[in-house]
């Protein structure tokens, strides 16, 4: 399995980097289209599989939101919620069979739409920030996210003793917990000076501090919800990784958090 990580890790991380740097706005947003249209598909594949009906409905909820994020158009995201929630209702009266399953048929479907639907576009929003510099915050994010996963990692396997959260994932330790928050300030500092010169040594590391438990929030709440639904990956499509969730958990509260960081003004 560590080898089929790495090899598929060894092809991913320059091609990405490449894509993220030079591919035209078009493309990139089409790419984040089609990855969010899949990290759809897989969660309500696991929240909701023996509703169709439903299912379909939240993709297509979940896409119009993702478009009204990317294009920065509330009438389009607006528009989705809305419907997210008025669909869910009609959904449930149209049963009238058990109401509080229903309600949280509903939940769900609101769960994904913002979850997938409306965290994913802010790679496309991060990207395309003012000032040319967005690129290099989608890089810095991403290898400093890597840098946790990986420094939590082998940190846990050398020296994991005490369960981080064992009902939730039975693998996590503190100690990985530790040395994720270390990897991704080392990979911080790194893309500092590789990528980002543009963002202040002295915000790197309380910037890593925050990114790296965001990811371990995320992954924890992948894992989360995988156990809610019996589900042991969220997909297939990543060789040694499983699906486009099982990859993008820790990734998306970064990407949400390091987006707001990075437009909201200052001075």
């Amino acid at each position: 399995m560590l080898k089929t990580r790495l090899a598929t890790a060894a092809v991913a991380i320059p091609t990405l980097w490449l894509f993220i740097e030079y591919a035209p706005p078009w493309a990139f947003a089409g790419f984040i289209t089609v990855v969010t249209a899949i990290g759809l598909s897989e969660y309500f594949a696991m929240a909701l599989p023996d509703h169709p009906p439903e299912r379909v409905a939240g993709i297509l909820f979940g896409l119009l939101v993702a478009a009204g994020v990317a294009t920065r158009d509330p009438h389009l995201w607006g528009a989705g919620m809305s419907l997210t929630v008025i669909g869910g209702l009609a959904f449930m009266i149209a049963r009238h069979g058990d109401l509080k399953a229903g309600v949280q048929r509903l939940g769900l479907q609101l769960l994904g739409v913002v979850y997938v639907g409306f965290f994913m576009p802010h790679t496309t929003l991060m990207r395309e920030l003012p000032g040319g510099d967005g690129w290099r915050w989608l890089l810095f994010v991403i290898a400093t996210v890597f840098g946790s996963d990986t420094g939590g990692y082998f940190a846990g396997r050398a020296f994991g003793r005490r369960k981080l959260l064992p009902q939730v994932s039975p693998k996590k330790t503190v100690e990985g917990a530790i040395g994720a928050v270390g990897g991704a300030v080392l990979a911080a500092l790194l893309m500092q000076v590789l990528v980002h010169r543009g963002l202040a040594l002295h915000e790197v590391v309380p910037l890593a501090v925050v990114l790296s438990v965001l990811a371990q929030f995320g992954d924890l709440c992948e894992s989360a919800l995988k156990r809610a639904f019996d589900a042991k990956d969220s997909g297939w499509i990543i060789p040694g990784h499983g699906g486009i969730l099982d990859r993008l958990d820790s990734l998306l509260f970064p990407f949400v958090f390091a987006y707001y960081y990075a437009a909201f003004p200052r001075g």
